[in-house]
């Protein structure tokens, strides 16, 4: 292994970007992203959206149709407009990241982290050669056992490679076993949260709680960087106990920020009847 594409994590760092960073990112990515109402909204799908930074918290009169042809848009709202919210957004939230330490953690995913932690070197992935020659294996490993559908081939996993690495913006955790890469955790800050993003670990590495080890981590470094207050790691996917389950145990709960949303009346009638889980997680109603 060539070690340049390696940092040592006690050297790891997470830079916060401002919200037009992250849209300069994303459009580079090639999200559609349009400003309106003094913040970055991204189309998530087609004809709906809600802010590159979901959790903003905007003043009431920001949230308003960011474009004039869209089914729907949602954004969280700040606390003293709370009580205009008419929807919330369901996510796993640490709020108090400065706190965040082992005994934060499920006392059984506790003592598995602290058994399991000397079996791995977790690092900090500066490029991504790694991911390039041992990424997929992982990937595929870990898309199969959990059951996540994805039609995503080796082809297309290098080609999302290309720009993943940003100096200071998305941070990368590996955990290696001397030369084999095991899993690893990505993530990125906005204004003070941080935002997991994708967590993928071998069958192999999953019995000896690598995943725990590796979340575990990163928020380490979330607290050390400095300007990080809070940390969300995916919205509430209720369908799916052993994920929400995992994010509570390490001290994730699920929590509700209240949000404005607006969405087509017949479109809305259709999600909530064809996609419940989609349409909770939409307006945080059932």
């Amino acid at each position: 292994m060539n070690f340049q594409q390696i940092r040592d994590l006690s050297e790891a760092q997470l830079t916060s970007m401002t919200e037009e960073e992250f849209a300069r990112w994303r459009c580079k990515e090639g999200a559609n992203v349009v400003f309106h109402g003094g913040c970055y909204w991204e189309q998530r799908r087609f004809g709906f959206y809600q802010p590159i930074h979901l959790l903003t918290r905007l003043q009431i009169q920001q949230v308003t149709r960011p474009i004039q042809f869209c089914w729907g848009f949602l954004a969280s709202l700040c606390e003293d407009d709370a009580v205009s919210a008419n929807a919330s957004i369901p996510i796993h939230l640490l709020s108090n990241i400065q706190d965040y330490d082992l005994y934060s953690i499920n006392k059984n995913s506790r003592q598995n982290i602290r058994k399991n932690r000397h079996l791995f070197d977790i690092v900090e992935l500066t490029d991504t050669r790694l991911l390039e020659e041992q990424g997929y294996d992982v990937f595929l490993s870990a898309t199969t056992r959990t059951r996540w559908k994805s039609s995503l081939s080796r082809e297309k996993y290098i080609v999302k490679l290309v720009d993943y690495v940003v100096p200071k913006r998305r941070l990368i955790l590996a955990g290696l076993n001397d030369t084999k890469l095991c899993g690893y955790i990505t993530g990125y800050a906005i204004n003070g949260t941080a935002y997991g993003e994708d967590l993928y670990i071998s069958t192999e590495a999953s019995e000896y709680n690598l995943n725990r080890i590796l979340l575990f981590e990163f928020v380490q470094v979330c607290r050390r960087s400095g300007g990080i207050y809070e940390f969300a790691i995916g919205q509430h996917w209720r369908e799916k106990p052993g994920v929400v389950e995992f994010k509570e145990k390490m001290g994730f709960p699920i929590t509700h920020i209240p949000a404005k949303v607006e969405i087509n009346p017949l479109i809305e009638q259709f999600i909530r009847w064809k996609y419940p889980h989609q349409y909770y997680r939409l307006t945080g109603h059932d």
